[in-house]
Formats: C-alpha cells, structure tokens, sequence
C-alpha cells in the first residue's frame, strides 16, 4: 500500500471532494488510519470540513487546509487580489505531519492540474513536490473523454504515475455518451476506472489499485 494518494481533476467541481471523502469512509472502513489534507482552498474551508467528517479525524479546518484565501478563484488569482502569496513552507510542513501521523493520507487538490498556485507553480509541480500516485476524477457526461485524455497525457509527460480514473456520479440518461465513456477511455488509457454513482460505497477489495 502506499502511504497515500493525490486526488486531481479534469476540472473544477467535478467532485474531487465528494470522491475523496468516499475513498477516506472506505478506507475507514478497513481500520487504516487514514488522515486527509488538502493543502490549499479557496472561497471556503467546507470541502475541508466534509473531508474531517468523512474519515472521521480529529483534526481542524485549519490543519488539513492551511492555506486559504477568501476569493473563489484560482489561488495565484486570489493571491493577487488579496496580497498574500501561497506559503509553499507551510505546505510542506503540514504535509509532513500527516504523513508521520497517518498511515495513509488522502491528499486532494485545488481545480484542475495546469491551475496555477503560483507564479510559474501548478497543481501538477503540487503532485511533484508530494511524490504520491495520482487518481483522475472526471465526469460522466458529454465531453470528458477530451477533457480526461488531456489530463493523463500531461500528468505521463510529466513522469505523473496515474493509478487510475473515477468517473463521477451523475449520469444523464438523455445523455447517450455516457453508455460508452467509461469503456473508451479504458480502452484508450489502458488505466484502471471506476463508475462511481451517486452515494455508491467504494470497494477498495474490488478495487485495491485506488490505495495499492
């Protein structure tokens, strides 16, 4: 098993939050203490109460996402507007304690991999900094086989190892793409993917390439 994993997306509010608390109450649900962290946020500190609530941790808000800024917005975007640049150190320092207090850390990130935190820093130079497998989170419906393909192809060029893809909840049923993306993008990938429908239990037995 590893001691943890990096929870992206092809895009924002595409439900990294909703997945990664899923993986952190299955996981729970194996007796591993598991700690989740999601080292920056913007507008709000919600996904990381959600996170708290789903494995169950004893930590704060403040702990598990310690950099912040009020403006629902990339956190570079926000940065500039608010004047205060993402502490990178404080990152690093929080990502430490619970890697050295969990036995797996469910990490979640901010939007997309090309979101900038900083100038010339995205979320994918966040993924190689932490040095952790990355899981894709992805939608269901029309147009995520671009978006999907996009985002394995610029994590593998990056030297990124892709554990695999969760298509997320919804699926439209007037929506005829969804009968097939699953399959196509497997099949194109060559990745491990889980359909994941709304309030379904992960079964890491079934699925053990999620935590290795």
């Amino acid at each position: 098993m590893h001691n943890g994993i990096f929870v992206t997306a092809t895009d924002t509010e595409v439900g990294k939050t909703y997945v990664s608390c899923k993986i952190a109450e299955a996981i729970k649900g194996l007796n591993i203490n598991a700690g989740v962290f999601k080292p920056v946020s913007t507008g709000d500190r919600n996904d990381a109460k959600e996170l708290i609530k789903s494995s169950q941790i004893k930590e704060s808000a403040e702990k598990v996402t310690p950099v912040f800024f009020k403006n629902p917005m990339s956190p570079y975007g926000a940065s500039l507007i608010e004047g205060n640049s993402c502490d990178l150190k404080k990152i690093d320092s929080h990502f430490k304690y619970f890697l050295d207090k969990y036995k797996f850390t469910i990490v979640e990130g901010v939007g997309g991999i090309l979101v900038p935190i900083k100038k010339n820093f995205f979320v994918n130079d966040l993924i190689k900094k932490f040095n952790l497998p990355v899981i894709v989170v992805a939608r269901h419906n029309l147009g995520t086989i671009n978006h999907t393909l996009l985002t394995i192809e610029h994590l593998k060029k990056s030297n990124q190892k892709v554990l695999g893809i969760i298509l997320n909840r919804n699926k439209n049923k007037e929506d005829v793409s969804c009968k097939t993306n699953a399959m196509l993008i497997k099949k194109i990938t060559k990745l491990n993917i889980l359909s994941l429908g709304y309030n379904e239990i992960i079964d890491l037995r079934k699925n053990k390439w999620i935590i290795g």
